[in-house]
């Protein structure tokens, strides 16, 4: 729902007169116009389904059937918008008020907004966008580890003999100055090990091979060794299992294209002088 719907809708709610009232039924002009045309306010065109969209707003507040004065009231509010916008833009309310502004370029991006759900693309077209944007849907690396911290060097070595021989996690912590780190059991996703165990480790891990473990590693205070449990490489899932996320962001593209191509249009219209003298 548009701004300005939303707006009309409040004012109708609400039942509000305004001094406006009285000027436009001293100067209203009942004249035969285009079918597609409700009214011109001061050479302004509104469009005739402007009136439908309101009338659908009100509909849905009523549970009586809209009369005929429901209708007038409608093409009132209608006027009275129009109006206002048109004394907003004379008395340069919009330069004049950020807040204005603001509430304008929303209203413009929401109405692109509208535009791009209204747009259903066919499965053809689905399907040559999943193939032409292979990278955006390719899941990344993923890794299983276990990172422990061990106090002497001497352990470290023993950490690494135990693994090599058993490959049983549960014989590692055998003395308790061997840690295990708080890190997901599970997978984790590569391009985030730099932030879980730090870079240092993070570079170790992709050169593991697969059920192996690493070299002593010293820190500051004690050693750390990193086992390579399982590893996820990077794969991109079938079309049909993720349609949906597709389809979202084949929209989201649709959304930018429509934003930049309506910039570029009005760039391309517009006279735009900037002064070079700003230092």
């Amino acid at each position: 729902m548009s701004l300005q719907s939303k707006l009309l809708l409040s004012s109708i709610a609400l039942g509000t007169t305004i001094a406006l009232f009285s000027i436009i039924d001293t100067n209203k002009n009942y004249v035969k116009l285009p079918n597609h045309v409700l009214a011109i306010v001061n050479d302004v065109v509104i469009e005739k389904n402007k009136l439908d969209i309101v009338l659908d707003l009100m509909a849905q507040d009523k549970k009586e059937r809209l009369t005929k004065k429901d209708q007038a009231l409608a093409i009132e509010r209608i006027i009275e918008e129009e109006l206002l916008v048109q004394y907003a833009y004379s008395n340069g309310l919009l330069n004049a008020d950020e807040n204005i502004r603001k509430t304008i370029i929303r209203s413009v991006i929401d109405t692109v907004v509208d535009q791009v759900i209204a747009i259903k693309p066919n499965e053809q077209v689905l399907k040559d966008f999943y193939l032409s944007n292979q990278p955006i849907f390719t899941l990344g690396e993923e890794v299983k580890i276990i990172v422990l911290s061990i106090k002497s060097l001497d352990d470290a070595n023993n950490i690494i003999r135990i693994w090599k021989e058993t490959k049983n996690e549960s014989l590692l912590l055998i003395k308790d100055t061997i840690r295990q780190s708080t890190i997901p059991n599970d997978f984790i996703p590569s391009i985030t090990l730099p932030r879980l165990i730090g870079p240092k480790l993070a570079k170790v891990v992709d050169r593991l091979e697969l059920y192996s473990i690493s070299k002593p590693i010293e820190n500051y205070s004690d050693y750390s060794v990193v086992i390579l449990k399982d590893r996820k490489n990077k794969k991109t899932p079938d079309y049909k299992n993720i349609k949906q996320t597709v389809l979202q962001e084949y929209k989201r593209r649709m959304r930018e294209d429509i934003l930049s191509n309506l910039v570029a249009d009005l760039e391309k219209k517009a006279e735009i002088r900037i002064n070079t003298n700003l230092n």
